[in-house]
């Protein structure tokens, strides 16, 4: 891929001026300390390969545990372990001429015979200008079988323009802090608390977009100074209001359960509806969709413990069943009808009867038609089409010809279309051809399985609507 003369003279500058700071050397060291893991062996004996202390746990393998003499959270493996691979995407910003710079690393560490090895690599370089960024990779970046992977034992000796196809890497990276306020200090990010944001938020992130667009909210600041870092992560979304709560939508007494369990953004959301400080509850919440408009109809607390907590139950089928309840006018101050036992009887149950419902009215705008549309009715000799009559019998043409036309029902009823049967005339009973009609033209004729007409068939349809639907005497 092509680079720019620009780009090409940076990255060769780069090449020659960059180092790896002191500060970064130590953000590298820290993350090496969690590239070890507990390896554990008979009647619970544990050897930290961080420190090489040996303890005594009954933690099972697989499990997370921390060693008691380096304090390290670590991964507890057999004693039979072979061999275990670490990788971590680190990243430093810095600055060639007037140009921003991420430099992303990956950290790759080996674990065999009871040791752990790292290796560091500068693998990827993105440009940053203007609030857009360009990516550029060295040729250490290998395919292997559709397996991209950063190869650390081969010299580096070009760059290339990252292939956005690539799915192996993206922009994402944990961010060293250190040094960070320092870089920021002679940009318009200088106030913008970026650089606590960064310290605090030890994961991978990625930060061109919080450099380049999210640290630029007024609200980011904001919500830093108020020790709230991951509202600060959806800050776009705190764009206006005069008081705590017309920025939040919770009163003010809520901000030190707020800040306690730095809630995220979707969290919020959840305390907004239930405005209750358990943080268990709006965790449990969190997986259901569609919960602002349950919220409507019941208490989301009690529907939660005595409805959607029950295994089978899900929330839409429970929406389903509430707004049915509205349409049969049932009351909906009843705990009773709120929160039913059996959420998959009592959903079938209203929802067929709403269909009834709703058919019996439709039925009867039906039959209010038919004084009109009888006057379309057509026969000859072998076939005679007329409109049909009923929701019942829309239903039968449908299961019969194996089509939608009961889907249908709704429309005719209200006039939005025309429904008419074509039948022999030895056996009106029998379906044979549906006709669809709208500003008395024929839109869709069909036969089983949504086939068309014979040509008979379709010779006497077009009669049909040349002589009756168009009026044409002959």
């Amino acid at each position: 891929m092509y680079i720019r003369k620009k780009y090409r003279e940076l990255l060769n500058l780069a090449d020659n001026e960059f180092i790896i700071p002191a500060t970064f050397q130590k953000f590298i060291m820290e993350r090496e300390k969690l590239h070890n893991l507990i390896i554990k062996g008979k009647r619970g004996i544990c050897w930290c390969t961080c420190c090489g202390h040996n303890f005594v746990s009954q933690t099972k393998v697989n499990c997370l545990i921390k060693c008691p003499n380096c304090k390290q959270k670590l991964l507890v493996k057999t004693d039979r372990l072979q061999s275990y691979i670490f990788k971590d995407n680190l990243q430093l910003l810095d600055k060639i001429q007037d140009t921003f710079v991420l430099r992303t690393f990956e950290l790759y560490s080996y674990y065999s015979n009871n040791n752990v090895s790292h290796n560091i690599t500068e693998f990827m370089r993105t440009f940053i200008e203007n609030n857009s960024a360009i990516d550029f990779v060295s040729d250490q970046v290998c395919n292997h079988m559709g397996y991209m992977y950063v190869s650390h034992f081969r010299p580096r000796k070009s760059w290339r323009g990252r292939n956005y196809r690539w799915s192996y890497r993206d922009i994402r990276g944990m961010v060293c802090p250190y040094g960070l306020k320092r870089i920021l200090s002679k940009t318009v990010l200088k106030y913008s608390q970026l650089d606590t944001f960064i310290s605090k938020e030890r994961d991978y992130i990625n930060f061109v977009d919080y450099f380049t667009r999210l640290a630029h909210y007024p609200s980011f600041e904001l919500l830093i100074k108020m020790k709230l870092f991951n509202l600060a992560k959806s800050a776009d979304k705190f764009r206006s209001g005069k008081n705590f709560q017309e920025v939040f939508g919770v009163p003010k007494t809520f901000y030190t359960f707020i800040k306690k369990h730095n809630l995220s953004y979707e969290q919020l959301e959840v305390l907004i509806l239930i405005k209750k400080e358990d943080i268990k509850l709006i965790n449990k919440l969190l997986r259901f969709n569609n919960l602002e408009e349950l919220s409507r109809y019941v208490d989301l607390e009690e529907a939660y413990y005595k409805v959607l907590k029950v295994k089978r139950n899900n929330e839409y089928d429970y929406l389903d069943y509430l707004k049915a309840c509205v349409e049969l006018q049932y009351p909906m101050k009843d705990k009773k009808v709120l929160y039913p036992k059996d959420l998959k009887f009592e959903h079938d149950r209203v929802t067929n009867l709403v269909e009834v419902v709703k058919n019996e009215a439709n039925d009867r705008l039906i039959k209010q038609r038919l004084k009109t549309l009888n006057q379309n009715i057509y026969q000859n000799d072998k076939y005679i089409i007329f409109p049909a009559p009923s929701i019942e019998s829309l239903i039968e043409e449908s299961n019969q010809l194996e089509h939608c036309v009961k889907t249908y029902s709704q429309r005719y009823a209200l006039a939005e279309t025309d429904i008419y049967f074509l039948r022999n005339i030895n056996d009106k009973d029998k379906p044979l051809v549906t006709i669809e009609v709208q500003h008395n033209n024929i839109v869709q004729a069909r036969i089983k399985h949504n086939d068309n007409p014979s040509k008979e068939q379709q010779k006497f349809l077009d009669l049909w609507q040349a002589k009756i639907l168009h009026r044409i005497v002959g």
